[in-house]
């Protein structure tokens, strides 16, 4: 079976409709119209801000979109890319075509360059391959490969192709996070704080704690990008990106807290986002601590009923979104499993099921917050500690800037938090599995126990038809639910304030590629 990025499935077109539904109304919040006579101009450099610290840009280390993986996603390419509407759309790679289940054929551009003036060539694809399905490789992008990819093998100069091991119905949208680095450079330099990609830009300066600077790769294959030159600066906190904002130090930035917006409502200077996000907000659990109640599936759920999400959404996210429906998946980005429905808020339930854990008198837990980095977070989490107070659990918040947050998540069970955010997924239309990540026992960040729900993902994600995938996709749900294996939230909010001198369509899931924002039209 031959895929071409041009075409679509009925299916698919229902659900770009309802996605394009979503983007009107971000944009509709963007009141500024490009090309009056009041367009405000930008400078030659463009302005970004991130709401995480960075943790390194080694594109084989994945990355937030908030931080890290909006900085390599304008320096490295990719077979493929994620356009806006949540498609996917050629990269490095032109056309795709399946030959069987567990053959996979790309064709792919020969005119690419790396930003020393190099070729980017079929041989260094297969190199990068290599290394990230070395199980020994540092770079954490090779852990999902390994589970279906066997080897990526070159038939001509512009023709790789990728053996599987298990099927996987969506691979293009899977390789999107893939990113190509040149071999030579990689393996005699450190790609935590040095690049060497095929991108629209190059690697100026690095300062993790503060930000990053590009220019133009003047070999870039592709088009030109609007501006020069560019300028990430890291403000981790909401009142540094106010404060930003408000003096006119930044051209785009993103997550702020919806009630913040209305200070930029009036601007002559910006225009404002509000939206549905396509990456669902839970919190985490820890269920493999030593002696820790949260293994019982009971307080799991407890602590579920005992969450008013409704007002929460009311009071802090504008009514933004709607609560999760007891699923890491949400129409329009994603089908989900209509049977299964969000969680009510409860507390007598919630009483009684933790007087049945024995836990009638109360327990303790932590919640561990990372500075700056989940719309309208430290807010959210008091309104939980007041709410978890009224059912006998006591919650207490400690609060790390992002990197040891991230640290702390990947280390031992008895070492991380009872409770973590977790925003994840929502890359690509019809990217199902890959919500499901960070709730299957083995992912990196992951410390629950839930061998049914790995059982059935991995069954998803190898499934062999759309029909099995359906099928073990809506099993894996009602599994999460019932085990309530995370405290499920909401949506996040997209938000954002955006320059009028800028042109840009809204990206919901949050990559901030500067070679995708443009001038606004002048008079």
């Amino acid at each position: 079976m031959t895929h071409r990025p041009s075409v679509r499935r009925r299916p698919a077109v229902v659900v770009a409709l309802a996605i394009a539904a979503v983007l009107a109304t971000v944009l509709s919040a963007c009141g500024g119209a490009a090309g009056s006579a009041d367009t405000p101009k930008v400078g030659d450099e463009l302005r970004l801000g991130l709401s995480r610290q960075i943790t390194g840009i080694n594109p084989h280390k994945g990355g937030s979109p908030d931080s890290s993986g909006s900085i390599v996603g304008s320096i490295y390419e990719s077979l493929t890319r994620i356009a806006p509407d949540l498609s996917v759309e050629p990269g490095l790679a032109t056309a795709w075509t399946s030959t069987d289940p567990l053959t996979w054929r790309f064709t792919i551009r020969t005119d690419s360059k790396f930003s020393d003036g190099s070729p980017l060539t079929a041989d260094d694809v297969v190199w990068n391959f290599q290394q990230l399905l070395n199980p020994d490789y540092k770079g954490t992008s090779g852990a999902p490969l390994r589970k279906y990819l066997k080897s990526v093998t070159k038939i001509d100069d512009s023709t790789l192709q990728f053996n599987l091991s298990q099927p996987a119905l969506d691979l293009p949208g899977r390789l999107w996070t893939i990113f190509i680095v040149q071999p030579l450079f990689a393996q005699s330099h450190n790609l935590d704080n040095e690049a060497l990609g095929s991108g629209p830009y190059k690697l100026d300066k690095l300062d993790q704690e503060n930000g990053a600077t590009l220019s133009l790769n003047t070999f870039y294959a592709g088009t030109k990008p609007a501006f020069a030159h560019v300028k990430y600066t890291v403000l981790a906190s909401e009142a540094q990106r106010v404060a930003a904002l408000r003096a006119g130090e930044q051209d785009l930035i993103l997550n702020l807290d919806p009630l913040d917006l209305a200070q930029f409502k009036d601007s002559d200077t910006y225009d404002t986002i509000l939206g549905v996000g396509t990456q669902p907000l839970t919190l985490a659990i820890n269920e493999r601590k030593a002696g820790t109640p949260l293994a019982d599936p009971r307080v799991r759920q407890a602590l579920n009923y005992a969450t008013d999400k409704t007002t929460i959404i009311n009071s802090l996210l504008q009514g933004a979104v709607q609560p999760l429906p007891g699923q890491v998946v949400y129409e329009p980005y994603q089908p989900q499993d209509p049977s299964v429905r969000a969680y009510p808020y409860d507390p007598e339930k919630a009483k009684q099921l933790l007087a049945e854990a024995g836990h009638a008198t109360g327990l303790t837990l932590t919640v561990a917050l990372s500075s700056g980095t989940y719309v309208s977070q430290d807010a959210a989490t008091q309104a939980i500690v007041a709410q978890w107070a009224k059912v006998g659990v006591t919650l207490k918040i400690t609060q790390q800037p992002f990197p040891a947050w991230l640290q702390s998540q990947y280390g031992p069970d008895d070492a991380a938090a009872d409770l973590y955010y977790i925003m994840w997924g929502g890359s690509f239309r019809g990217d199902v599995t890959g919500n499901f990540g960070p709730f299957r026992s083995d992912h990196i960040q992951s410390h629950l126990r839930a061998p049914e729900f790995d059982e059935l993902t991995t069954k998803a994600q190898n499934a062999a038809t759309e029909a099995e995938k359906t099928t073990y996709v809506n099993q894996a749900i009602e599994n999460a639910y019932s085990q309530a294996h995370a405290i499920f939230l909401y949506p996040s909010p997209f938000t954002g304030v955006v320059s009028k001198g800028l042109e840009w369509t809204p990206k919901p899931n949050r990559y901030l590629y500067a070679q995708q924002v443009g001038r606004a039209a002048q008079p």
